[in-house]
């Protein structure tokens, strides 16, 4: 029997904060990144704490790309899933209680769940088990001989040729889909659903939703503001 589904991005969306970081974060106290890197990264996140301008936060972002695929060649694929296990221990339940809960409510009405993030697979695999994802896929860190390549798959940019790809292979519907994504990389995926929702969206991700009428919610501290369009504006729902 066919199936609805629901697409979720996770970094952000789900995780309150971003597993790629962390991972990076306890690969440097773990001594496998090099010491210094983490002085370069407080002071681009400090910058992004700050609002100091427009693409602090991708600033931090790209550098935290570069420390690790500019030293993974180095790293041993058992000492970063053991980095990947500690972060997983300590923060997997620190969640956003929207879209924890919204996972929760559809997959208990049958829905087919599928994670497609930009973190690597093992990691969102192991942060997805807590959820019962039917489906979760993330970057793919190539391997050699025990140890991280530095060549990776990407998932981010290809969400939406990912999403048709296991719609078709599970044999899912489009009719009453959801997706849920908070940047601009998440808009074809959300593209292709009956229910889009931006949540905790960006700059450019909000704006976009805004000019679509797409669905935006907001989470902030214990409250949760559902915005809904109508007649070219969005109310409160």
């Amino acid at each position: 029997m066919k199936r609805k589904f629901a697409a979720f991005d996770i970094d952000g969306t789900i995780a309150r904060s971003a597993l790629f970081f962390q991972v990076v974060d306890q690969l440097i106290s773990d001594g496998h990144l090099p010491s210094e890197a983490r002085s370069e990264l407080d002071s681009k996140y400090e910058k992004y704490l700050k609002r100091e301008h427009e693409n602090a936060f991708r600033e931090y972002s790209q550098l935290s790309v570069d420390v690790l695929f500019e030293n993974m060649h180095e790293i041993k694929v058992v000492d970063y899933k053991k980095a990947v296990d500690a972060v997983i221990a300590k923060s997997s339940s620190y969640v956003y209680t929207y879209t924890r809960d919204l996972v929760k409510k559809l997959k208990g009405q049958g829905y087919f769940i599928i994670a497609l993030s930009g973190s690597e697979n093992y990691a969102v695999k192991e942060f997805t088990k807590q959820f019962g994802f039917d489906l979760s896929i993330g970057e793919t860190y190539h391997e050699r001989d025990g140890k991280l390549t530095g060549e990776a798959e990407v998932v981010f940019k290809n969400k939406d040729i990912l999403l048709k790809k296991y719609i078709k292979e599970h044999d899912l519907v489009y009719a009453d889909s959801f997706a849920v994504g908070d940047t601009l990389s998440d808009t074809k995926m959300l593209g292709l659903v009956e229910n889009p929702i931006a949540f905790n969206p960006d700059k450019k991700l909000f704006e976009y939703a805004k000019e679509r009428g797409w669905k935006i919610v907001v989470e902030r501290k214990n409250v949760i503001y559902e915005l809904e369009p109508e007649n070219g504006n969005f109310i409160l729902a």
